[in-house]
């Protein structure tokens, strides 16, 4: 049996987190030996009296291949910080998730994603200006994440949608529980473009405290934020604020300054985060991103289209590269070169290093 059933069980189990699972797998090998360790060889381990004592009640009455069984039923998985495949930036916050209960997939993809966050009140305009940029950013390769509340976090999971792109819903509660009710149909839509998530063991109700806790895995999966519509001392600024203490970039789209409902937006603004008008501007901040966007995700969607463009982009290095050496390396008149140069910086297969000096862009 691996480790995973383990990993679960002490999940279910109040004050033991990912810092003290980890401390008990190193102690003991495995979680396996640490949930079947003796009581005498738990009080030589440094956990608190209260998380030993709901360990060893807890353990008695979890039966972990129940557990494992009304998970697989739902049509769930789960993700472990044991496994490759959690994600990088989110293994890297200060208090991440031990357990992961996904309804979808994530996929490499996802490394390139955004936060997109704000209120259930959203106004018409911020409904509009949330689902554009989504869309906007999702056609670009970005997967963008939100919390599936009205509003603007609907707005956000929809404009991804609509581009066909990938979204991720993170949720305040259980994985068998879809909050808002409103957002059923919605949710089986992002759990097929990309995934439902949750910390929260099977049956979690959407209490208030479990959101702002919730709220660093938004921010932990992405690149930055994007607070769409916010008044002042919302969730949505608890997240901004994570955000930065995670070392994640805002950004804010500037609201009407006569409609409290979007004034936590343009204070986040004054205070310093990127002002956001379309997708461009958070691409442009995040460089990183907007490269690895332009290159992975372009050059798979736009692929040469002829035998010249072939032979232009085949001689093209990394390093910069004259157009008369292209010309001398191609054979192609100049007027070809050129003109197939351009085409394929259009499509993100080539980048302009200063004048006359081209490079492939890095795949």
């Amino acid at each position: 049996m691996s480790d995973r059933p383990y990993w679960l069980g002490f999940h279910l189990i109040q004050h033991i987190g990912a810092v003290r699972m980890l401390h008990l797998k190193q102690q003991f090998g495995t979680l396996q030996a640490a949930w079947h360790a003796p009581e005498h060889e738990l009080r030589h381990t440094e956990l608190p009296q209260n998380a030993l004592n709901a360990l060893l009640t807890r353990r008695k009455q979890i039966d972990l291949n129940c557990e494992i069984d009304r998970i697989q039923r739902l049509g769930v998985h789960l993700m472990t910080l044991d496994d490759a495949d959690y994600p990088v930036d989110l293994r890297r916050i200060p208090d991440p998730p031990p357990v992961l209960y996904i309804r979808g997939h994530l996929t490499e993809q996802d490394s390139l994603a955004l936060a997109i966050v704000g209120t259930r009140r959203a106004t018409r305009y911020g409904r509009d200006a949330t689902f554009t940029i989504s869309r906007q950013l999702a056609s670009r390769g970005v997967t963008i994440v939100s919390g599936l509340a009205l509003g603007i976090d609907t707005a956000a999971h929809e404009g991804a949608l609509a581009a066909n792109g990938r979204t991720l819903a993170i949720l305040g509660c259980g994985i068998d529980i879809t909050y808002p009710r409103e957002n059923i149909e919605l949710a089986e839509k992002i759990a097929q473009h990309g995934a439902v998530i949750t910390e929260f063991p099977v049956g979690t109700p959407p209490t208030g405290t479990n959101f702002p806790r919730r709220n660093r895995i938004l921010s932990g999966l992405s690149l930055g934020v994007l607070v769409a519509e916010a008044p002042p001392q919302s969730g949505a600024l608890i997240t901004a604020e994570t955000a930065l203490e995670q070392d994640r970039e805002v950004f804010a789209i500037p609201s009407n300054i006569f409609n409290k409902v979007g004034q936590g937006s343009n204070q986040l603004i004054q205070e310093g985060a990127t002002l956001v008008m379309n997708a461009g501007d958070i691409l442009d901040a995040l460089n990183v991103a907007y490269v690895r966007v332009t290159t992975k995700h372009e050059t798979e969607r736009v692929a040469p289209e002829n035998d010249t463009e072939k032979q232009v982009l085949n001689a093209l290095e990394t390093d910069p590269i004259h157009v008369d050496d292209l010309i001398r390396l191609t054979g192609l008149p100049s007027h070809e070169v050129t003109a197939t140069l351009t085409l394929l910086e259009l499509k993100g297969l080539a980048i302009t290093n200063g004048p006359m000096q081209y490079s492939r862009s890095p795949g």
